[in-house]
Parts: C-alpha cells; sequence; structure tokens
C-alpha cells in the first residue's frame, strides 16, 4: 500500500477523505484506511493536522510499459490502449500531427496496433471535437463552420434535428478549467505518465473493470451516452478524475473501428496502478483460477 495512516495518531477527522483526488481514503469500522487506489500523490498529507500519514512498504507501480502490460494480460484486452498527455510545448519525442485528422481517427490506429506518439492540436483536427478535449476550438470562417453543420451534423438524416438540441447536452459535462496548446497521443506502453487511457472492451470485460474499481472503495464508473465520442470520454475524466464509459457515437464507433461488441472506457492514469493491483482480489479474479 503506497501511503499508510498510523491509527494511534489518527484523529479520524476525515480531512485526507475528503482531499484524495483518487477518493482512495474510506472509513472502515472506526478506522480511517488508505486503500490500494492510492497513487502515491501525498495530497493528503498536506491536509493532516496530527502527521498520522506516511509512506508504507511499497510504491504505486507507474511504469505505462508494466501497466499497459498488466491490464491486457489481466483483461485478455485484444486491441491496444490508447494514453493522452496534455502539453503546452512541443514535445521532443512526438511528431506534429499537422492534419486535418480526426482525433478518433488517430485512437483507432493505437487500437489497432499502429502508429507512433503524435502531438495532436485544434488546428490539426478535422472536426470540432478539439473543443471537446480541452484544446479549445479549431479556427474556421462562419461559412466553412455553417457548411460543415448542415453537411454531416445538423438536419434529416444527420445527428441532429436542429442547432439546439447540439448545445444543450453539453451541459451534462464538466467545464474545462483550462485550454491546453496540444495532447499528445499514443500507445500506453509509449507515453510515459499520461494523463488518461482509453481503450476498446466488451461489456464483460466492462463489469470486471467496473468491480475491481470498486473493490475497497465503493466508487462506481459513469457511463455516458448521446453526445460526441470526446466529449463522452474526457471532460469527466480530466476535470473530475473519474473513469468513464460509453457506446461512443457514430462517427466515434467508425473512425476507433469499434467492433458491434465492444464498448469504450476511459481511466485517469492515476487510477490504473490501483485498478491493475485490484484485478487480482475480486470474484472475476478468483473464479479465473
Amino acid at each position: 500500500m503506497p501511503l499508510v495512516i498510523d491509527g494511534e495518531l489518527c484523529a479520524r477527522c476525515g480531512s485526507c477523505i475528503g482531499n484524495c483526488p483518487n477518493r482512495a481514503i474510506v472509513r472502515q469500522s472506526d478506522r480511517v484506511v488508505i486503500t490500494g487506489m492510492c497513487c502515491d500523490c501525498g495530497v493528503c498529507v498536506r491536509y493532516c493536522s496530527v502527521g498520522a500519514i506516511a509512506m508504507g512498504p511499497v510504491k504505486a507501480e507507474r511504469d505505462s510499459a508494466k501497466l499497459c502490460s498488466q491490464l491486457k494480460e489481466k483483461l485478455r484486452l485484444t486491441r491496444g490502449i490508447a494514453a493522452m498527455k496534455f502539453c503546452d510545448s512541443t514535445p521532443e519525442d512526438a511528431a506534429v500531427e499537422e492534419g486535418p485528422q480526426f482525433w478518433c481517427a488517430i485512437c483507432g490506429d493505437i487500437f489497432d496496433g499502429q502508429g507512433s506518439p503524435l502531438l495532436f492540436t485544434a488546428s490539426a483536427s478535422m472536426c470540432g471535437g478539439c473543443a471537446n478535449m480541452g484544446l479549445g476550438a479549431k479556427r474556421v470562417t462562419r461559412e466553412e463552420f455553417d457548411a460543415a453543420l448542415e453537411a454531416s451534423v445538423v438536419g434529416e438524416g444527420n445527428l441532429y434535428a436542429t442547432r439546439e438540441p447540439m448545445t444543450k447536452n453539453r451541459d451534462a459535462f464538466p467545464q474545462f478549467s483550462r485550454i491546453h496548446r496540444g495532447m499528445v497521443i499514443g500507445s500506453l506502453e509509449h507515453i510515459s505518465r499520461p494523463d488518461m487511457v482509453l481503450f476498446p472492451a466488451t461489456p464483460e470485460q466492462l463489469t470486471i473493470v467496473s468491480t475491481a474499481f470498486a473493490f475497497e472503495t465503493g466508487e462506481i464508473v459513469t457511463g455516458y451516452a448521446g453526445k460526441s465520442t470526446c466529449l463522452m470520454t474526457i471532460p469527466a475524466m480530466l476535470e473530475a478524475n473519474r473513469p468513464v464509459f460509453t457506446a461512443a457515437d457514430h462517427g466515434g464507433r467508425m473512425f476507433m473501428r469499434l467492433k458491434a461488441q465492444e464498448l469504450l472506457i476511459g481511466f485517469p492514469f492515476s487510477l490504473l496502478p490501483g485498478l491493475a493491483a485490484n484485478l487480482d482480489k475480486t470474484v472475476y479474479a478468483h473464479h479465473a483460477e
């Protein structure tokens, strides 16, 4: 367990519980306990007035390649895991995507085991989805914007009847606290400590994941439907530090090459070490033995 609480010193005030970004600290009877979902961030230490929290005997596994291998093996994933890391300068180890390109198509390449890490920006985006992922809006003329909406978004045979429902359900998702210059996208094993990951999974695999996530903390994985794939995955992961799942939307499923039986699971990277460890502890792991 990464961080531990000294039961003799602990005042049981709950400050650590309320301030843990991973929601990894829980009450168990008359004790406050740090669970395996802890990622070593140390935020709780700063909120403990009595100095009851210290490093435990082990550290959280943050090696991207090891976590990628563990998740693929334990979940029997047949597709790749896409990792995303926000940045405000051009990294040396990622090529710049010039575009025009769809974010979801880049993810599809990674799911299929193709491609090297790319820096994706709003200017390279093929659609307005860049505004849904913390990169701001792509600059176009009013005429170009209207033409794009009328061609594939609004009207009979498209996604929305009018522009009103197109904008209405944006309120269901967190607003971005800041806009980033770009996002490095690549396979998890090639991105060191990303902000989040995304991968296709069957409903059974989603059940295994959600059970492992809830095993010690009781937390749930929230699902979304009815909006664009980028909006249904990234804002909640980034701003609320919560895992999500979605059936994606028409364009997202097509460009990500999702199979008929596949859903999409998104996890903040800080929660992956605990998830990987808990996959060995639940009813699914014991029945598989």
